[in-house]
């Protein structure tokens, strides 16, 4: 499902060059499982980006089944960003003048299509159909979370990125949004990658990848 080689990513902080990602190699099949860990400013997050589509690596490749990420144009990018690739923040990123609904809805809308019905049923699924009125202030942190999932897969995504998805909740709460991902991914047979410095959550997954130095080993 997800192929990478050669990836390189680097940042200039002044006159000093930070290499981000040096070289690295990936194959993640259909519908695993996949755990991102490494110490703080390893990179987890450039790598995440960048196997999303939205950080350009200065070097390599990314195939998404099969498609090459970064040959396609900027129109055609996004596109394919919109149907096959799903997103969650740590910040969640809800519009907050929208109802859950209205942004679970959001990834239809971009398309052009309305996507309420999927948006109550993805809803549904994450176990806030009754709070699908209500705006993102009204609801707790872990709410908002669960929204967040729900709007990533509402559009059926073939792969879906978190990016440290429990960071601002407590235990208990990141215990139930793992069990919801785990869950959802089983359902839709969606390729998952998490983010986390959580090593105790990495249990869950197929396998656990560690990012040092720009390289990955397992």
């Amino acid at each position: 499902m997800i192929e990478t080689r050669d990836l390189h990513r680097s940042y200039r902080i002044g006159k000093k060059t930070i290499e981000v990602l040096h070289g690295v190699n990936l194959n993640i099949a259909k519908g695993e499982k996949v755990f991102l860990c490494g110490p703080s400013g390893s990179g987890k997050t450039t790598l995440l980006y960048t196997l999303a589509g939205l950080e350009r690596p200065e070097k390599g490749s990314v195939h998404i089944a099969g498609i090459d990420l970064y040959s396609l144009g900027r129109k055609a990018q996004a596109q394919f960003r919109n149907q096959s690739i799903g997103y969650i923040f740590q910040n969640y990123h809800l519009l907050p003048e929208l109802t859950a609904v209205e942004n679970v809805a959001v990834p239809g809308a971009i398309a052009g299509i309305n996507r309420t019905e999927e948006a109550m049923m993805a809803l549904e699924q994450v176990g806030l159909k009754d709070r699908a009125d209500h705006l993102p202030a009204e609801l707790s942190g872990g709410e908002q979370q669960r929204v967040a999932i729900a709007r990533a897969i509402v559009n059926q995504p073939a792969v879906l990125f978190a990016d440290e998805p429990t960071g601002n909740l407590d235990s208990n709460t990141s215990k139930e949004i793992m069990e919801i991902l785990m869950k959802l991914t089983d359902f839709h047979n969606v390729t998952l990658i998490i983010v986390t410095h959580d090593q105790g959550l990495t249990k869950a997954g197929d396998r656990t990848l560690i990012i040092r130095d720009g390289k990955i080993s397992e």
